[in-house]
């Protein structure tokens, strides 16, 4: 009978101290996982034609340097509706097929997969699925907002607040106006990891739903676009003359948007260019 006491009290330490180790384990494993960010990339298409929806996965490190992740699994969902697994090559990039068969926006959750090593917000891709009874209309992120305010500090230089950025007076009406006869898709020419942030903004001032390419140091994703839809492009509207080169050579129509006080020095370095100051001009020169 004692022994058989000793091997129940024996049986019981044993649980206990698998149960204290389960509970002391999981919790290091999930703060050991590291911090991502998923970059979705919008894209357009037909309706009845293949497209590759793909996003990637990067690390930041010191806030600056920006290091692809292979090796991760992305899920893809649309609504309920699981799409598809893919696997991040050397790039970060995880990539499914998908054909979408109706015309209009179509939005496209990413996610890590749970078992994974490194920990993300879930993050939204928009295609675009139209045909070419509309035009496009091409319009930078930088048209739509106040120019960034800059603060000095000594020995440091200008530090600029983004995150304090208005939208340009008329700029949401108008375009919300325009975009009832083209379809808007958005250039974005900054930092990857803060997309989800210049989409929030888009949001937040009620700007229209549409797709934003991302316009970095690659021209890969525009130039597929102009090959693709030369002909479908009404015109594009820019910040900065470098950017007008792109357009310019394949003959797009492009509009330069500057401030009151530059507009007569663009007028006469730029004189083949059209140059506007603010939205109500863009509204005419689009019509």
């Amino acid at each position: 009978m004692a022994e058989r006491i000793e091997v129940i009290l024996l049986a019981i330490l044993i649980t206990c101290m698998v149960s204290i180790t389960v509970k002391e384990v999981r919790p290091v494993y999930a703060e050991s996982k590291i911090t991502a960010v998923i970059v979705p990339y919008d894209t357009i298409t037909s309706p009845g034609i293949v497209v590759w929806p793909q996003a990637k996965v990067i690390t930041k490190k010191f806030q600056i340097l920006e290091r692809p992740v292979s090796g991760e699994r992305l899920e893809f969902f649309e609504d309920d509706r699981y799409l598809g697994l893919a696997l991040t090559g050397g790039d970060g990039i995880g990539a499914i097929r998908y054909t979408p068969l109706s015309k209009g926006i179509h939005k496209i959750k990413v996610r890590l997969l749970s078992a994974s090593a490194y920990t993300s917000q879930e993050e939204e891709m928009l295609i675009g699925v139209w045909d070419s009874s509309k035009k496009l209309l091409l319009v930078s992120v930088d048209a739509l907002r106040e120019r960034s305010k800059e603060i000095r500090f000594p020995f440091i230089g200008r530090l600029k607040k983004d995150a304090e950025r208005h939208p340009l007076e008329h700029s949401m009406d108008i375009l919300s106006d325009i975009s009832q006869r083209f379809n808007i898709v958005y250039l974005y020419h900054g930092d990857s990891s803060h997309l989800s942030e210049i989409k929030s903004w888009l949001n937040k001032n009620k700007f229209p739903v549409s797709p934003l390419l991302i316009w970095n140091d690659s021209t890969g994703l525009i130039n597929k676009l102009i090959t693709e839809r030369r002909s479908n492009i009404k015109g594009v509207v820019v910040t900065s003359g470098e950017e007008t080169a792109i357009f310019q050579k394949d003959q797009i129509r492009t509009l330069l948007l500057v401030e009151k006080k530059e507009e007569s020095e663009y007028k006469r370095r730029l004189k083949e260019m059209t140059i506007v100051i603010d939205w109500r001009e863009i509204k005419k020169n689009i019509e």
